[in-house]
């Protein structure tokens, strides 16, 4: 989890005083506001609960702070956020997640109640189903696969995501995977309104499309998905092999299809949106000044096709990253042009990620990416390593998930409420029902506001980047 605070806002309690709430972005995406005696409460049971790990530092108290003061503690809040969620113990505790997703709760002030929601497959056919408000993203997906009656060692495979169709047409990032620690319905009605929840398969490497096609209804939600993926473009096929494709498809050879689309090096990437990069190894090696790409990640590595020759592209393997980083760009650096107009200045350039890469043995070097999707790649980065790491450790596709309970959640208020996995609703009750007058907690993701609230990213804050455990010590012979 990508943890940040770039700002507050203020509420007013029942007694007319004012006091702050911080707001909390998970992975580039608002999630919820909470009180700093909220986030003291989750560290005083965080450690109760693990009392021979060393916590993070929790920012002191203090009475009656001014604005500096306000400004402090929200940097203070959001490194020790970052630190929690850095450590794999901590980050998949059950309080940390249960605690999220009652915060997600009270911050929207969502009621339990029932709901109608819709779940889409792949090819715009739409699954009505009737949940609870507060279902986690787990539960719906377990409603929505018995309602087609994918079997349960099936589900495993496969994912709730939030997914935008305008915004995958233009090569954009349209995925999100909702997590355990927030609610479909919240998610999506308050944070992506415009985006509809559909189910893709949860994995990177293709050799678990064998282990789907076993079974009839997961073999016919990973078609659905790899002919809309060529239809999106995000597979690149000549016109011999869409021939072919559309004879398979015709005949409804199912298997046949997928197995061809396989053999399409670009088969199962996820576009990322373009960057501007000034490496060397996307062009000739002639020129020196940044270069306009298009981003995308795949099994095991990330690939930059140059938009100006499509047929050059250089893709990186993931296991060669030893770590990666984000940062912002100060304003003189968005207005260099290097010789090439106002090239940096009209992309989208607002974040840098870079990478330390292997290039050969003993020869590591740094990969820069300009881009407003810095996050977003991130993420998938951290993802691919996530599955990596669990392939060597002898674990399956999907990490098992978090459960929730043992935690104490004291609301916003004051009150508190104890919240157990035998609980008959997931977390909070609320008798107010859906609020349209929760401010700021209605706002999507921006990244002009991020820019604008700190100089500088660092998602796994007390190092300088992101390591990567899958990183591996290779030869010239390998590369």
């Amino acid at each position: 989890m990508h943890f940040s605070i770039p700002d507050v806002q203020q509420f007013r309690d029942d007694n007319g005083i004012t006091y702050t709430a911080f707001n909390i972005y998970i992975d580039g995406f608002f999630h919820c506001a909470a009180r700093y005696k909220q986030l003291l409460s989750l560290h005083e049971q965080l450690q109760s609960q693990n009392p021979y790990l060393k916590l993070p530092q929790f920012p002191p108290k203090k009475l009656f702070l001014t604005s500096s003061q306000i400004e402090e503690r929200r940097i203070l809040l959001e490194k020790y956020i970052q630190l929690v969620g850095q450590n794999p113990v901590l980050a998949y505790s059950d309080i940390l997640i249960t605690f999220l997703f009652s915060a997600q709760q009270e911050t929207h002030c969502v009621r339990v109640h029932e709901v109608d929601i819709e779940i889409s497959l792949m090819n715009g056919y739409r699954i009505p189903l009737s949940v609870s408000s507060t279902d986690s993203s787990g539960t719906v997906l377990d409603i929505a696969c018995n309602y087609i009656n994918l079997p349960k060692e099936y589900v495993k495979f496969f994912s709730l995501y939030l997914f935008n169709w305008s915004c995958a047409k233009d090569g954009q990032p349209c995925l999100k995977k909702l997590e355990e620690y927030e609610s479909p319905y919240i998610s999506q009605k308050y944070v992506r309104p415009d985006d509809k929840i559909v189910i893709r398969k949860s994995y990177w490497d293709p050799r678990y499309d064998i282990d789907v096609m076993c079974d009839r209804v997961a073999l016919d939600l990973l078609y659905l998905q790899t002919i809309e993926d060529i239809d999106l473009g995000w597979i690149h096929i000549n016109s011999q092999i869409k021939d072919l494709l559309n004879t398979h498809e015709s005949r409804k050879e199912k298997k046949e299809y997928i197995e061809l689309a396989r053999s399409s090096r670009h088969y199962g990437r996820v576009p990322a949106g373009e960057a501007v990069t000034d490496t060397r190894h996307v062009t000739d090696g002639a020129t020196s000044g940044p270069c306009r790409v298009r981003v995308s990640l795949a099994s095991k590595e990330l690939t930059l096709t140059s938009v100006g020759q499509p047929s050059r592209e250089q893709r990186y393997k993931v296991t060669r990253m030893r770590c990666w980083r984000i940062t912002t760009l100060h304003t003189t650096d968005r207005h260099q042009t290097n010789g090439h107009g106002s090239l940096l200045e009209e992309s989208n350039k607002h974040f840098e990620l870079s990478f330390e890469y292997l290039i050969s043995k003993d020869n590591l070097e740094w990969i820069t990416l300009q881009t407003e999707h810095a996050i977003f790649i991130s993420v998938c980065l951290q993802s691919i390593v996530d599955e990596l790491m669990r392939q060597k450790s002898g674990n399956g596709p999907a990490s098992p998930r978090c459960k929730r309970g043992g935690l104490t959640y004291l609301r916003r208020d004051g009150s508190s409420q104890l919240i157990t996995s035998s609980s008959s609703s997931d977390t909070l009750s609320s008798v107010n029902g859906d609020s349209i007058t929760s401010g700021s907690s209605r706002e999507i993701f921006s990244v002009q506001k991020l820019t604008q609230k700190f100089a500088s990213v660092a998602f796994k804050s007390g190092k300088d980047c992101v390591e990567n455990n899958a990183f591996e010590a290779i030869g010239d012979e390998e590369l």
